[in-house]
């Protein structure tokens, strides 16, 4: 009866270090996409930053257009 009891809890610690190496792996992937995922937003970030100063240099441009101002940039 001991012995049989060493190899059930032997068997439960075998399967819980296996689910933990796959926990482990599963969140190295996760954390592997949530970079990917962080580095593609910084770009739409920045690309969107760049669009928005393009436009603030147009309509800055067409105010003084607008005001008759004649020093255009």
């Amino acid at each position: 009866m001991n012995d049989n009891n060493n190899w059930n809890g032997n068997l439960l610690n075998v399967i819980s270090i296996l689910l933990g190496y796959e926990n482990l792996m599963e969140n190295r992937q996760q954390s592997a996409d949530n970079n990917v995922n962080m580095a593609q937003a910084k770009q739409i970030l920045d690309d969107l930053h760049e669009q928005f100063a393009y436009q603030n240099r147009l309509l800055e441009e067409i105010l003084k257009i607008l005001k008759g101002d004649d020093k255009y940039v």
